[in-house]
């Protein structure tokens, strides 16, 4: 996939050389203050839909087009380093990421995007509820009465994301 970077973003052979500069820097570090400094920073989650171009929409601002195929070649790219399964980590708590998890072997790598970007909804069913709650035309006296609504139950597929990654495990 040809990704075009955000202008202004850093040569790769800069990146390369300043990141053996660190290296060469934590290999000499005895108290392992820098280790720690740099596995901080490497703690925070990246979006690589960040690092790509972004199109502008007079009325949407920013939009980064093809996300789900940006984050799949983000994986796919990085999983190469990787000393394990890529995992993925998406639940239906409510926070709405995706995030995929790079194991290193002294940094944490993880891959971070809007779920709802990169990943389909599926509702799996509906089911109809039942509860209980205050009658309003008598809310002062405050009874209660029976009122059905449905509850959608879904799923997120993040095939698009994972089928190009191989190796995922949840």
């Amino acid at each position: 996939m040809n990704i075009k970077p955000i202008s202004g973003s850093p040569a790769p052979a800069d990146v390369a050389s300043d990141l053996r500069a660190l290296a060469n820097l934590i290999e000499h570090d005895t108290d392992g203050y820098l280790a720690a400094v740099l596995h901080g920073i490497f703690k925070l989650p990246i979006w690589p839909a960040h690092a790509a171009g972004y199109e502008y929409d007079a009325e949407k601002g920013a939009i980064i087009r093809d996300r789900p195929a940006i984050m799949a070649e983000a994986i796919r790219r990085f999983k190469t380093i990787a000393v394990g399964p890529v995992t993925k980590v998406y639940t239906d708590r409510g926070d709405g990421y995706f995030e995929a998890v790079i194991p290193l072997r002294g940094l944490p790598l993880t891959l971070t995007d809007e779920r709802a970007e990169v990943c389909e909804r599926v509702v799996i069913h509906v089911e109809t509820v039942t509860e209980q709650v205050p009658d309003p035309e008598y809310l002062a006296a405050a009874p209660t009465v029976a009122v059905e609504r449905e509850v959608e139950h879904v799923e997120w597929k993040c095939t698009p994301i994972l089928s190009h990654t191989e190796a995922v495990s949840a």
